[in-house]
């Protein structure tokens, strides 16, 4: 779960912010903590809504956690350069390195994992295990710029022979200057890093905008509690939608595909390995159309259909995905994520940029009332970004879980919680956050103003 996310000079955050997980002092909602063991566990919260205006760095906030999660799961090649993206508003900042800290816990543990890159080097990092007697430092690392060299001093790694610590040593030695110490590790099979590492590359789900969920018509075709359940969600949210299934599609007689993609799709399948593990080939977004290799190692092409029902007949009308409201179409896209997070007994943290994106205000409102009031003894997170202002209520939300985030007139973000401001438990907090009392909204020149200028 995560707990704590701090970043600084990237993108728009110049200074250090901090968002924030844990539980503060509101006793509306216990049961939007989740689960804990003992009296002495931490507090986790299990949703957070952020909200700001246009450009105002929500999104970037989203981008520092995929940028940190993309260079420890994907690593970087040899003299690779590091995508970092430092503040550009001040020249003392351009030149220094960009810093990001994760504070997450895996099963009973808690971990502090952290980092400070540039565009060539991975300046420090940093793993500790957070324990009630406080961080101990199971490694810390440096990067000698000028001999291009990296040191690693060990902590508290439980080595099980000689050997282990001797192929430690060398796995540091060896880790490149443009390179995480932990993706090295990783990549070199050092099993005890195998914990916080998992929680990157599997628990940790960032969902953008453009993001399409990959597999989703094959979990409708070998799962039919995921087919059940997923038309059920549909049905939920009133689309107009009786049922759905999937047909075949004939992709070389599809003429809205021009034939150079046709080709360049058909490239793909010739050079892929038949992995019977590997079945999906290539999606194509605009049709909402997957080519895949079945488990007879046949080329098939698939897609959803969506079925209307018809008035003054027994019959239903057949759509094709793409021919639905994008609102639709965005569903479709979230619904994957609804799904693990209600029925999915492994921990996942789900941080989706612009929910509200071609909703309607009461679908934004639903999803995060159905994933509350369904998470009572699972350990999922759901973190969203919005400019939904209907979402602002306390009969659905704690104090704690409302964030903001907003910009200065230097171009510096700050991310601040409604609990800085301690309203009322009866107060109208959509009124007082549109008149501007908590901030992180645009500042709009009035009527008058605009006349005078005509």
């Amino acid at each position: 779960m995560l707990i704590r996310f701090t970043v600084e000079n990237f993108l728009s955050f110049k200074d250090e912010v901090e968002f924030s997980m844990v539980a503060g002092r509101p006793r509306k909602h216990p049961d939007h903590i989740l689960p804990r063991l003992s009296n002495r566990d931490i507090r986790i919260l299990k949703t957070a809504v952020i909200y700001g205006a246009n450009a105002s760095g929500k999104s970037n906030l989203i981008k520092a956690m995929s940028f940190a999660k993309n260079l420890i799961v994907q690593g970087t090649r040899p003299n690779q350069r590091i995508e970092a993206s430092p503040f550009l508003f001040d020249t003392t900042t351009k030149e220094l390195p960009s810093k990001f800290n994760f504070e997450v816990k895996c099963n009973e543990r808690i971990y502090e994992y952290g980092f400070e890159v540039d565009r060539r080097n991975v300046r420090t990092e940093w793993l500790y295990e957070i324990r009630p007697s406080g961080p101990k430092a199971i490694f810390e690392r440096s990067t000698d710029l000028a001999r291009q060299t990296t040191h690693v001093i060990p902590g508290s790694v439980p080595y099980t022979a000689e050997q282990d610590e001797q192929f430690f040593r060398f796995v540091a030695k060896g880790t490149r200057p443009n390179q995480l110490f932990l993706t090295e590790c990783i990549e070199r099979n050092v099993t005890y890093f195998e914990e916080i590492s998992h929680w990157f590359n599997e628990k940790l789900v960032l969902v953008f905008p453009d993001t399409r969920p990959a597999g989703i018509e094959i979990a409708f075709m070998s799962d039919e509690t995921f087919k059940s359940e997923f038309i059920d969600l549909i049905k939920l949210f009133d689309l107009g939608i009786e049922n759905i299934r999937l047909e075949d599609f004939e992709l070389d007689s599809e003429t809205r595909i021009p034939a150079q993609v046709k080709e360049q799709i058909m490239q793909d399948i010739r050079n892929m390995s038949l992995d019977p593990e590997s079945h999906a080939i290539v999606q194509i977004p605009a049709l909402n159309v997957l080519v895949l290799i079945d488990e007879n190692q046949d080329i098939v092409s698939k897609k959803f259909v969506t079925l209307h029902k018809v008035t003054g007949d027994d019959q239903y009308e057949p759509l094709e995905l793409s021919e639905e409201s994008e609102g639709t179409q965005r569903i479709f896209e979230i619904i994957p994520a609804l799904f693990e997070l209600l029925s999915d007994d492994r921990e996942r943290v789900f941080v989706i940029d612009e929910l509200d994106r071609r909703l309607h205000s009461m679908l934004s409102y639903k999803i995060l009332e159905l994933f509350l009031s369904n998470s009572t003894r699972r350990n999922n997170q759901l973190i969203v970004t919005t400019h939904e202002v209907g979402i602002l209520d306390l009969d659905l939300l704690r104090r704690d879980e409302i964030w903001f985030i907003e910009k200065n007139s230097a171009g510096a973000s700050s991310v601040f919680s409604l609990e800085e401001f301690h309203p009322r438990y009866d107060k109208d907090i959509r009124k007082s956050y549109l008149q501007g009392r908590f901030g992180a909204i645009p500042l709009l020149p009035s009527r008058r103003s605009l006349e005078l200028r005509q």
